[in-house]
Protein backbone atom coordinates (compact mmCIF):
# COMPACT_ATOMS: atom_id res chain seq x y z
CA UNK A 1 0.00 0.00 0.00
CA UNK A 2 0.97 3.29 -1.23
CA UNK A 3 0.13 6.77 0.37
CA UNK A 4 -0.83 9.39 -1.78
CA UNK A 5 -2.53 12.99 -1.54
CA UNK A 6 -5.38 12.23 -3.53
CA UNK A 7 -6.20 9.48 -1.10
CA UNK A 8 -5.40 11.81 1.73
CA UNK A 9 -7.27 14.49 3.96
CA UNK A 10 -3.63 15.80 4.21
CA UNK A 11 -1.96 17.66 1.15
CA UNK A 12 0.37 19.49 2.91
CA UNK A 13 3.08 18.83 5.48
CA UNK A 14 5.35 20.77 7.36
CA UNK A 15 8.42 18.78 8.16
CA UNK A 16 10.63 20.49 11.10
CA UNK A 17 14.19 19.86 10.96
CA UNK A 18 16.65 19.68 8.22
CA UNK A 19 18.69 16.46 9.52
CA UNK A 20 19.26 12.71 7.98
CA UNK A 21 15.57 12.18 8.76
CA UNK A 22 13.76 15.49 7.66
CA UNK A 23 15.44 16.00 4.37
CA UNK A 24 14.33 11.67 3.92
CA UNK A 25 11.03 12.63 4.77
CA UNK A 26 10.60 15.40 2.27
CA UNK A 27 11.84 13.50 -0.50
CA UNK A 28 9.93 10.32 -0.01
CA UNK A 29 6.78 12.29 0.92
CA UNK A 30 7.44 14.58 -1.92
CA UNK A 31 8.00 12.03 -4.74
CA UNK A 32 4.79 10.78 -3.77
CA UNK A 33 3.14 14.66 -4.76
CA UNK A 34 2.50 15.93 -1.03
CA UNK A 35 3.15 19.67 -0.67
CA UNK A 36 6.36 19.61 1.23
CA UNK A 37 7.31 22.91 3.57
CA UNK A 38 10.61 22.42 4.96
CA UNK A 39 11.46 24.16 8.09
CA UNK A 40 14.71 24.71 10.18
CA UNK A 41 17.14 27.24 12.20
CA UNK A 42 19.94 26.08 10.95
CA UNK A 43 20.90 28.14 8.41
CA UNK A 44 24.10 25.68 7.23
CA UNK A 45 21.32 22.97 6.75
CA UNK A 46 19.00 25.16 4.86
CA UNK A 47 21.16 27.00 2.26
CA UNK A 48 22.39 24.64 -0.14
CA UNK A 49 19.03 22.78 -0.16
CA UNK A 50 17.62 26.62 -0.47
CA UNK A 51 19.78 27.31 -3.68
CA UNK A 52 19.09 23.98 -4.66
CA UNK A 53 15.37 24.02 -4.59
CA UNK A 54 15.18 20.48 -3.19
CA UNK A 55 16.82 17.10 -2.37
CA UNK A 56 18.77 14.80 -4.09
CA UNK A 57 17.88 11.39 -3.16
CA UNK A 58 19.25 7.55 -3.50
CA UNK A 59 16.65 5.39 -1.61
CA UNK A 60 14.63 2.05 -2.66
CA UNK A 61 11.73 3.60 -4.48
CA UNK A 62 15.00 4.72 -6.76
CA UNK A 63 17.47 7.80 -6.94
CA UNK A 64 16.36 11.47 -8.23
CA UNK A 65 15.89 14.53 -7.15
CA UNK A 66 12.42 16.03 -4.81
CA UNK A 67 11.72 19.70 -5.11
CA UNK A 68 10.24 21.13 -2.09
CA UNK A 69 7.75 24.01 -1.92
CA UNK A 70 9.63 26.02 0.26
CA UNK A 71 12.61 25.58 2.38
CA UNK A 72 12.56 28.64 5.30
CA UNK A 73 13.53 29.33 8.63
CA UNK A 74 10.08 31.30 9.35
CA UNK A 75 8.02 28.65 10.87
CA UNK A 76 4.53 30.43 10.39
CA UNK A 77 5.05 30.54 6.65
CA UNK A 78 5.89 26.70 7.21
CA UNK A 79 2.61 25.69 9.15
CA UNK A 80 0.74 27.55 6.76
CA UNK A 81 -2.07 25.53 4.99
CA UNK A 82 -0.46 22.19 6.24
CA UNK A 83 -2.41 19.58 7.52
CA UNK A 84 0.47 17.99 9.04
CA UNK A 85 3.24 19.56 11.35
CA UNK A 86 5.74 16.75 11.40
CA UNK A 87 8.47 17.31 13.72
CA UNK A 88 11.51 14.78 12.80
CA UNK A 89 14.78 15.32 14.93
CA UNK A 90 16.59 13.94 18.07
CA UNK A 91 15.02 13.89 21.01
CA UNK A 92 16.95 16.16 22.60
CA UNK A 93 15.69 19.08 20.43
CA UNK A 94 12.16 18.01 20.60
CA UNK A 95 11.34 21.07 22.96
CA UNK A 96 12.74 23.57 20.92
CA UNK A 97 10.81 22.56 17.66
CA UNK A 98 7.23 22.21 19.34
CA UNK A 99 8.28 25.85 21.09
CA UNK A 100 8.72 27.08 17.70
CA UNK A 101 5.53 25.56 16.73
CA UNK A 102 3.33 26.07 19.21
CA UNK A 103 2.57 29.99 18.64
CA UNK A 104 1.27 28.58 15.07
CA UNK A 105 -0.39 25.86 15.75
CA UNK A 106 -4.08 25.31 14.91
CA UNK A 107 -6.51 23.04 16.41
CA UNK A 108 -7.15 21.36 12.84
CA UNK A 109 -3.99 20.92 12.41
CA UNK A 110 -2.28 17.45 13.71
CA UNK A 111 0.96 17.44 15.39
CA UNK A 112 3.16 14.10 14.66
CA UNK A 113 6.96 13.40 16.22
CA UNK A 114 8.89 10.97 14.52
CA UNK A 115 10.49 9.74 16.18
CA UNK A 116 8.60 10.93 19.42
CA UNK A 117 9.92 9.16 22.88
CA UNK A 118 9.84 11.79 24.76
CA UNK A 119 6.75 10.79 27.27
CA UNK A 120 5.21 13.68 28.73
CA UNK A 121 8.37 16.43 27.65
CA UNK A 122 5.87 17.81 24.84
CA UNK A 123 2.70 18.16 26.40
CA UNK A 124 4.32 19.91 28.83
CA UNK A 125 6.40 22.62 26.08
CA UNK A 126 2.69 22.71 24.69
CA UNK A 127 1.34 23.83 27.86
CA UNK A 128 3.92 26.40 28.76
CA UNK A 129 2.88 28.45 25.51
CA UNK A 130 -0.31 28.15 26.46
CA UNK A 131 -1.88 25.03 24.94
CA UNK A 132 -4.04 24.28 28.03
CA UNK A 133 -5.21 20.88 26.50
CA UNK A 134 -2.44 19.58 24.49
CA UNK A 135 -2.74 17.17 21.43
CA UNK A 136 -0.36 15.12 19.57
CA UNK A 137 0.95 12.17 18.24
CA UNK A 138 3.97 9.94 17.50
CA UNK A 139 6.13 7.60 16.38
CA UNK A 140 8.62 5.01 18.31
CA UNK A 141 11.29 5.33 15.46
CA UNK A 142 11.85 6.99 12.35
CA UNK A 143 10.34 5.95 9.14
CA UNK A 144 13.70 5.42 7.49
CA UNK A 145 17.01 4.19 8.18
CA UNK A 146 18.50 7.37 6.79
CA UNK A 147 21.33 9.65 6.42
CA UNK A 148 21.96 13.12 4.88
CA UNK A 149 25.11 12.14 3.26
CA UNK A 150 25.66 15.49 1.37
CA UNK A 151 24.80 18.93 1.96
CA UNK A 152 22.22 18.38 -0.92
CA UNK A 153 21.44 14.68 -0.54
CA UNK A 154 20.45 11.88 1.41
CA UNK A 155 20.45 8.58 1.17
CA UNK A 156 17.21 6.21 2.34
CA UNK A 157 18.32 2.46 3.12
CA UNK A 158 14.94 1.40 4.00
CA UNK A 159 11.68 2.51 4.39
CA UNK A 160 10.32 1.31 7.75
CA UNK A 161 7.57 -1.69 7.12
CA UNK A 162 6.24 -1.20 10.77
CA UNK A 163 5.84 2.07 13.24
CA UNK A 164 4.57 1.69 17.22
CA UNK A 165 2.07 4.95 16.54
CA UNK A 166 0.47 6.50 19.84
CA UNK A 167 -1.10 9.74 20.71
CA UNK A 168 -1.48 11.97 23.54
CA UNK A 169 -3.92 11.65 25.78
CA UNK A 170 -4.76 8.16 24.62
CA UNK A 171 -8.35 8.99 23.85
CA UNK A 172 -7.66 10.78 21.01
CA UNK A 173 -4.85 8.09 19.23
CA UNK A 174 -7.96 6.89 17.00
CA UNK A 175 -8.62 9.77 15.56
CA UNK A 176 -4.77 10.34 14.97
CA UNK A 177 -4.19 7.31 13.48
CA UNK A 178 -6.61 7.66 10.72
CA UNK A 179 -5.04 10.81 9.60
CA UNK A 180 -1.35 9.66 10.18
CA UNK A 181 -1.83 6.40 8.34
CA UNK A 182 -3.21 7.80 5.05
CA UNK A 183 0.59 9.45 4.77
CA UNK A 184 2.71 6.35 6.82
CA UNK A 185 0.42 2.98 5.96
CA UNK A 186 2.92 1.57 7.73
CA UNK A 187 1.82 2.81 11.52
CA UNK A 188 -0.02 0.45 13.27
CA UNK A 189 -2.14 2.22 16.52
CA UNK A 190 -0.96 1.35 20.23
CA UNK A 191 -2.58 3.13 23.31
CA UNK A 192 -1.07 6.01 23.70
CA UNK A 193 2.43 7.73 24.20
CA UNK A 194 3.60 5.51 26.52
CA UNK A 195 3.43 2.52 24.67
CA UNK A 196 5.76 4.19 21.73
CA UNK A 197 8.71 4.77 25.04
CA UNK A 198 9.27 1.08 24.95
CA UNK A 199 9.92 0.53 21.23
CA UNK A 200 12.58 3.06 21.37
CA UNK A 201 14.77 0.79 19.55
CA UNK A 202 18.27 3.15 19.65
CA UNK A 203 18.22 3.40 23.63
CA UNK A 204 17.82 -0.32 23.67
CA UNK A 205 21.02 -1.35 21.86
CA UNK A 206 23.35 2.12 20.95
CA UNK A 207 24.23 2.57 24.93
CA UNK A 208 25.60 -1.09 25.53
CA UNK A 209 27.40 -1.60 22.09
CA UNK A 210 29.19 2.06 22.40
CA UNK A 211 30.31 1.25 25.82
CA UNK A 212 31.69 -2.17 25.00
CA UNK A 213 33.60 -0.11 21.82
CA UNK A 214 34.95 3.04 23.39
CA UNK A 215 38.58 1.94 22.95
CA UNK A 216 38.14 0.76 19.19
CA UNK A 217 35.92 4.14 18.58
CA UNK A 218 38.75 6.50 20.51
CA UNK A 219 41.52 4.52 18.60
CA UNK A 220 40.20 4.11 15.05
CA UNK A 221 37.81 7.10 14.48
CA UNK A 222 35.07 5.02 14.17
CA UNK A 223 36.98 2.68 11.64
CA UNK A 224 34.63 -0.68 11.54
CA UNK A 225 31.17 -1.47 11.09
CA UNK A 226 29.44 -0.16 14.17
CA UNK A 227 26.58 -3.31 13.95
CA UNK A 228 28.48 -5.96 11.95
CA UNK A 229 31.66 -5.97 13.57
CA UNK A 230 30.89 -3.73 17.30
CA UNK A 231 28.26 -6.54 17.97
CA UNK A 232 29.86 -9.82 19.11
CA UNK A 233 28.16 -11.86 21.09
CA UNK A 234 29.09 -11.23 24.25
CA UNK A 235 27.79 -7.64 23.74
CA UNK A 236 24.58 -8.71 22.30
CA UNK A 237 24.01 -10.60 25.54
CA UNK A 238 24.10 -6.97 27.16
CA UNK A 239 21.99 -5.37 24.90
CA UNK A 240 19.87 -8.45 25.54
CA UNK A 241 20.28 -8.50 29.35
CA UNK A 242 18.92 -4.16 28.81
CA UNK A 243 16.06 -5.25 26.74
CA UNK A 244 14.66 -8.00 29.50
CA UNK A 245 14.58 -5.00 31.78
CA UNK A 246 12.74 -2.73 29.55
CA UNK A 247 9.82 -5.52 29.18
CA UNK A 248 9.92 -6.30 32.58
CA UNK A 249 8.87 -2.34 33.66
CA UNK A 250 6.42 -2.20 30.33
CA UNK A 251 5.07 -5.35 32.15
CA UNK A 252 4.67 -3.71 35.20
CA UNK A 253 2.63 -0.54 33.79
CA UNK A 254 0.44 -2.70 31.66
CA UNK A 255 1.73 -1.18 28.18
CA UNK A 256 1.86 -3.22 25.29
CA UNK A 257 5.30 -3.76 23.79
CA UNK A 258 7.61 -6.59 22.31
CA UNK A 259 10.66 -7.80 22.29
CA UNK A 260 13.73 -5.86 20.72
CA UNK A 261 14.35 -9.17 17.79
CA UNK A 262 10.65 -9.13 17.27
CA UNK A 263 10.11 -5.33 17.06
CA UNK A 264 13.48 -5.54 14.68
CA UNK A 265 11.65 -7.98 12.40
CA UNK A 266 8.55 -6.54 11.85
CA UNK A 267 10.34 -3.15 10.74
CA UNK A 268 11.93 -5.15 8.19
CA UNK A 269 15.62 -5.13 9.07
CA UNK A 270 16.42 -8.68 9.75
CA UNK A 271 15.52 -12.61 8.83
CA UNK A 272 13.13 -14.86 9.61
CA UNK A 273 15.89 -16.85 11.08
CA UNK A 274 17.32 -13.95 13.37
CA UNK A 275 13.89 -13.25 14.68
CA UNK A 276 13.10 -16.87 15.74
CA UNK A 277 16.78 -16.64 17.54
CA UNK A 278 15.08 -14.07 20.18
CA UNK A 279 19.17 -12.96 19.88
CA UNK A 280 19.97 -9.47 19.60
CA UNK A 281 23.52 -10.48 17.83
CA UNK A 282 21.80 -13.36 15.33
CA UNK A 283 19.39 -9.74 14.71
CA UNK A 284 22.42 -7.71 13.74
CA UNK A 285 24.32 -9.87 11.95
CA UNK A 286 21.45 -11.09 10.03
CA UNK A 287 20.44 -7.20 8.77
CA UNK A 288 21.40 -6.50 5.61
CA UNK A 289 20.41 -3.16 6.38
CA UNK A 290 22.53 -2.18 8.77
CA UNK A 291 25.74 -4.57 7.94
CA UNK A 292 27.57 -1.57 6.56
CA UNK A 293 26.69 1.00 8.98
CA UNK A 294 30.19 2.54 10.22
CA UNK A 295 30.70 3.46 13.74
CA UNK A 296 30.55 7.16 15.53
CA UNK A 297 33.67 9.01 14.81
CA UNK A 298 33.88 10.08 18.46
CA UNK A 299 32.13 9.16 21.67
CA UNK A 300 30.22 12.61 21.06
CA UNK A 301 27.59 11.41 19.33
CA UNK A 302 24.43 10.75 19.69
CA UNK A 303 24.53 7.10 20.52
CA UNK A 304 25.69 8.16 24.24
CA UNK A 305 24.71 11.96 24.08
CA UNK A 306 20.71 11.22 22.96
CA UNK A 307 20.18 7.49 23.72
CA UNK A 308 21.16 7.45 27.10
CA UNK A 309 19.32 10.71 29.04
CA UNK A 310 16.07 10.49 26.61
CA UNK A 311 16.22 6.59 26.47
CA UNK A 312 18.15 4.54 29.56
CA UNK A 313 16.75 7.47 32.16
CA UNK A 314 13.36 7.18 30.58
CA UNK A 315 13.67 3.27 31.34
CA UNK A 316 15.01 3.86 34.99
CA UNK A 317 12.85 6.44 35.76
CA UNK A 318 9.19 4.83 34.71
CA UNK A 319 11.18 1.51 36.52
CA UNK A 320 11.49 3.39 39.84
CA UNK A 321 7.61 4.59 38.90
CA UNK A 322 6.41 1.46 38.93
CA UNK A 323 8.53 -0.34 41.63
CA UNK A 324 10.59 -2.52 39.12
CA UNK A 325 14.73 -2.77 39.15
CA UNK A 326 16.81 -2.04 35.98
CA UNK A 327 20.40 -2.37 37.31
CA UNK A 328 21.54 -3.26 33.88
CA UNK A 329 20.26 0.33 32.83
CA UNK A 330 21.22 1.75 36.05
CA UNK A 331 24.95 0.99 35.45
CA UNK A 332 24.56 2.03 32.01
CA UNK A 333 24.05 5.12 32.83
CA UNK A 334 26.38 5.39 35.49
CA UNK A 335 29.54 4.56 33.08
CA UNK A 336 28.14 6.65 30.44
CA UNK A 337 28.23 9.41 32.96
CA UNK A 338 31.63 8.68 34.05
CA UNK A 339 33.43 8.62 30.71
CA UNK A 340 31.74 11.21 28.81
CA UNK A 341 32.34 13.57 32.06
CA UNK A 342 28.75 14.43 32.57
CA UNK A 343 25.45 13.93 34.66
CA UNK A 344 23.19 12.58 32.29
CA UNK A 345 20.66 11.56 35.02
CA UNK A 346 20.87 15.74 35.93
CA UNK A 347 20.83 17.32 32.19
CA UNK A 348 18.13 14.36 31.16
CA UNK A 349 14.68 13.36 30.28
CA UNK A 350 13.54 12.83 33.99
CA UNK A 351 9.86 13.20 35.27
CA UNK A 352 10.69 16.38 37.17
CA UNK A 353 11.86 17.74 34.15
CA UNK A 354 8.75 17.03 32.45
CA UNK A 355 6.59 18.89 34.97
CA UNK A 356 5.75 15.45 37.05
CA UNK A 357 7.89 14.83 39.58
CA UNK A 358 5.32 13.53 42.35
CA UNK A 359 2.81 11.67 40.39
CA UNK A 360 1.87 8.50 41.45
CA UNK A 361 1.97 5.61 39.06
CA UNK A 362 -2.20 6.20 38.79
CA UNK A 363 -2.24 9.75 38.33
CA UNK A 364 0.47 9.08 35.68
CA UNK A 365 -1.24 6.15 33.62
CA UNK A 366 -4.63 8.26 34.10
CA UNK A 367 -2.63 11.52 32.40
CA UNK A 368 -1.75 9.38 29.52
CA UNK A 369 -5.49 8.09 28.53
CA UNK A 370 -7.18 11.36 29.40
CA UNK A 371 -5.11 14.23 29.47
CA UNK A 372 -5.09 17.25 31.27
CA UNK A 373 -8.59 18.29 33.32
CA UNK A 374 -7.87 21.80 33.26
Amino acid sequence: MTASPDTSPVKRIAIFGAGGGGTSAAAHLGTLGFDIRLYSQDPEALAPLQELGGINYTAPFGDGFAPIGLITDDAEAAMAGAELVMIVSPAHLHEKWVSAAAPHLTEDQVLFVSPGHTLLMIPHVLREHGIKNPVFCETATLPYLCRRIEPTKCKISRVSDFMVFGGFPGRETGRMYDVVKTVYPSVQKFSNVLETVFPYGNAIHHPPAVLCNVGRIEATGGDYRHYYDGITPSVGRLIDAVDRERVAVAEALGAKTMPFVELFWRMGYTTDAARDTGIAYEAFHQSEPDKWIMAPTSLDSRYLLEDVPYGHLIYQELGRLAGVPTPTIDHIIHLASVIMCRDFRAEGLTLARMGFGDITRDEFLNLLTNGFDD
